[in-house]
């Protein structure tokens, strides 16, 4: 027997927080349609979040009620008037309002809230809370696609501590995950907030440096990074000593894809470190074909 699915038409009174949430939460629900939502003040943070994702916004009630149709009522207003003057126009169509609606208002953002919080840890580094992997991947496709449009450079940073082994290995791994706390806030303090930080896993760490930057100011940004790990990391009063050895690739010369310039930054890394580590090496092999 072929099932039938129908889609819950919502119209929302009070574009405050409430409303806000409600907006994000159930945007891309298949089984929800926000047709409206209603304010008084058409700045609301909730009226700005519907014109952006082309949800009909209005200023009189009235006017929601007779273009939106036959839909369920919400109101987050906390205005019992409202919930009464509805409940006068629609006769037997449903709206929440009052305790129920405070209800659902708590309920959606505790929701909003969670969901936010388990994205957070889908795309962050338990430990470091910096992006991981997937994150990093997902800013650098972005990086690269407005450096082709704007006809930019971007400086891709492949680091790789040296000696953590070393210090895990000898004063224990609590020790370990301190350093590696402390060398992910010292490379966020070389570089800007539009610029991206991630750990890879263990003690590699990838850097993307955009928006512009010349080489040799991406250079310069990785000598900055190698001069602020080589000083000594005090950690559970004891002094651990460790270096960093850094592959640079750069957007355009060496690739024009993310798996292309990691690829080759990684590659420019072991150089590094067969150069005496503590320092950093720029790419010299200029990809015209995909790896």
């Amino acid at each position: 027997m072929e099932m039938t699915t129908s889609v819950q038409r919502i119209l929302v009174i009070g574009a405050g927080r409430g409303g806000s949430a409600m907006i994000d939460l159930f945007l891309n629900d298949p089984m929800i349609m926000i047709v409206g939502i209603v304010d008084i003040n058409p700045s609301a943070p909730g009226m700005e979040i519907a014109k952006k994702n082309f949800i009909p916004c209005f200023t009189n009630l009235d006017e929601a009620l007779a273009t939106c149709g036959r839909c369920m009522i919400i109101n987050l207003s906390s205005d019992e008037q409202v919930t009464t003057y509805v409940e006068s126009k629609l006769d037997s169509r449903n709206i929440i309002g009052g305790f129920q609606a405070r209800f659902l208002w708590k309920l959606i953002t505790r929701l909003k809230k969670t969901n936010e919080q388990v994205l957070h840890l889908a795309h962050h580094d338990a430990l470091t809370g910096l992006p991981n992997r997937i994150l990093f991947y997902d800013r650098l496709n972005q990086a690269i696609a407005r450096a082709r449009r704007d006809n930019e450079v971007i400086g891709i940073l492949y680091l790789d501590l040296d000696g953590f082994k070393l210090v895990n290995d000898t004063q224990g791994h609590n020790i370990g995950d301190a350093l590696l706390r402390e060398a992910a806030k010292r490379i966020m303090e070389c570089i800007r907030d539009s610029d991206t930080v991630a750990r890879m896993g263990g003690d590699e760490f990838t850097v993307i440096l955009c928006n512009g930057r010349t080489p040799e100011h991406i250079d310069r940004v990785a000598r900055k990074i190698i001069d602020a790990i080589d000083s000594p990391f005090l950690l559970d009063g004891k002094s651990c000593s460790v270096s960093v050895s850094i592959g640079i690739s750069f957007y355009p010369n060496h690739g024009e894809t993310p798996d292309q310039l990691v690829k080759i930054a990684d590659s420019a890394m072991y150089l590094a470190k067969k150069n005496g580590k503590n320092c950093c090496r720029t790419a010299e092999l200029v990809i015209d074909h995909p790896l």
